[in-house]
């Protein structure tokens, strides 16, 4: 009876073993459209075997753990291959956009009113006494200033932008390290030293691909399956279940800091006027604070042209007119915001001025680092094209990187039904085995009591 008993013990524990086998094959099959599900599997290990006259006598198997199948190594890979897609597609957006009005193909924009100006002086040259060339110079004159102030404006409406977005990106990361706090606090109490809180972690990773969008960090893994994160630099993020740093902005469009509210470690710096730009975050943030700085830059490759353009007009002014009554544009204004003609800009036209003023189209400005000012305005138009044909490039490559390390990935970690169909298939012919077992084994037990 005792072989008997234990024939029985046996089966019945391989019927339970099936039964979890088959709820897990069927979650994952639940979960297959999941991303951030982790295929899981129950595997068996030999139960202790028992000494019998015979020597030792299997006693069956027993479920080890419901595990993952998982490569942290890989994660990882794709973590950081994810923050770089982040950055470059965040910094290709809004370069792009900063294209849209900054570019100049010399038909639309600045240059273009630029060479109606230059136009209407050249009118002006031929009939320096004449109404309507001196109007024709004025208006050219004020549709300069006019397309200078829309780009100003807009540059502006960008800065702002971007600043908005970025305090959006803060608050974002403070409520994903809050949430990979808790997630480590509740991993912590379902875990044991054999049992392992699958579903928390595949929540958890699914809040580590969001983060990894907005910067980029480094993982530890801590005792309880906790786990810790850092900036690049050590400055840890998340910290077991107790700390979740909390990232803080201060200052303004111009100049601003963003620090770790507990300990004052300054993470991202940003100074317009020292040209200084730290960035300790890279991802989706990072790029807007290296955008912050090319559109800073721009702005001022723009009021360098408008400043160049009232000085150039001023010191010609004096040199033709000697103590001039008024000049053309009015010098108290220099910037591409507030550039603008003075009430009286042509207070003693003639020939003589027109032409020295047309000299100025090819003239090399000190003021421009040796250019003409067309020249500095196809210079800024192709400096803005460069960063976003870089970082168009660059997105592209580390897409294409986050793709291919996502598919390795998920050739790990995903689910594919054919896979779990043939599970399906072995564990129910397993369950059917073991339930012939115990039919038989209990038919044997009820003819040996009736022998007794």
């Amino acid at each position: 009876m005792a072989g008997l008993n234990a024939a029985l013990e046996i089966a019945k524990n391989a019927l339970f073993n099936a039964q979890v086998q088959i709820q897990t094959t069927s979650h994952n099959v639940a979960n297959a459209e999941n991303p951030a599900y982790a295929r899981q599997k129950a595997p068996t290990v030999t139960q202790g075997a028992i000494l019998g006259r015979a020597g030792w006598i299997g006693a069956g198997a027993r479920l080890d753990r419901i595990v993952q199948q998982r490569d942290f190594f890989l994660e990882g890979r794709y973590l950081s291959a994810s923050s770089q897609s982040a950055y470059y597609e965040t910094l290709k957006r809004m370069a792009s956009a900063v294209e849209t009005y900054l570019s100049d193909d010399g038909e639309t924009g600045i240059n273009a009113a630029l060479n109606e100006f230059w136009n209407a002086w050249n009118a002006l040259a031929q009939n320096p006494e004449g109404s309507a060339e001196k109007a024709l110079v004025f208006e050219c004159g004020e549709n300069l200033c006019s397309n200078l102030h829309q780009k100003a404006s807009q540059i502006q409406q960008s800065q702002k932008s971007l600043l908005t977005e970025l305090q959006d990106n803060l608050s974002a990361i403070n409520e994903l390290l809050e949430k990979i706090r808790n997630l480590n606090h509740q991993i912590q109490r379902s875990e044991t030293p054999t049992f392992m809180a699958n579903d928390l972690r595949d929540q958890r990773f699914q809040v580590l691909q969001e983060l990894s969008t907005y910067l980029h960090f480094t993982t530890a893994e801590a005792s309880g399956g906790m786990l810790n994160l850092f900036l690049e630099d050590g400055t840890p993020l998340v910290l077991f279940q107790e700390y979740a740093a909390k990232l803080t902005w201060t200052g303004d469009a111009s100049s601003f800091e963003v620090t770790v509210q507990d300990s004052g470690k300054v993470v991202v710096r940003f100074n317009a006027a020292d040209n200084e730009v730290q960035d300790g975050l890279q991802g989706s943030t990072g790029a807007l604070v290296a955008a912050m700085g090319d559109v800073d830059s721009w702005k001022d490759a723009l009021d360098q042209f408008a400043a160049a353009l009232v000085t150039s007009f001023r010191d010609l002014y004096d040199d033709i007119l000697g103590t001039p009554t008024s000049y053309f544009f009015d010098p108290a204004y220099t910037t591409a915001a507030t550039i603008q003609l003075t009430d009286d800009p042509l207070p003693s036209p003639s020939n003589a001025l027109a032409r020295s003023v047309l000299l100025l189209q090819t003239q090399s400005l000190d003021d421009l680092d040796g250019l003409s000012l067309s020249e500095h305005l196809s210079q800024l138009s192709q400096d803005v094209g460069l960063t976003v044909t870089t970082a168009s490039s660059q997105s592209v490559l580390y897409d294409a990187m986050t793709q291919q390390l996502d598919a390795q990935r998920q050739n790990i970690s995903g689910v594919s039904l054919d896979e779990e169909m043939v599970e399906l298939i072995k564990h129910q012919q397993l369950y059917q085995a073991a339930a012939k077992i115990v039919q038989q084994t209990a038919e044997m037990i009820q003819t040996a009591i009736q022998m007794v």
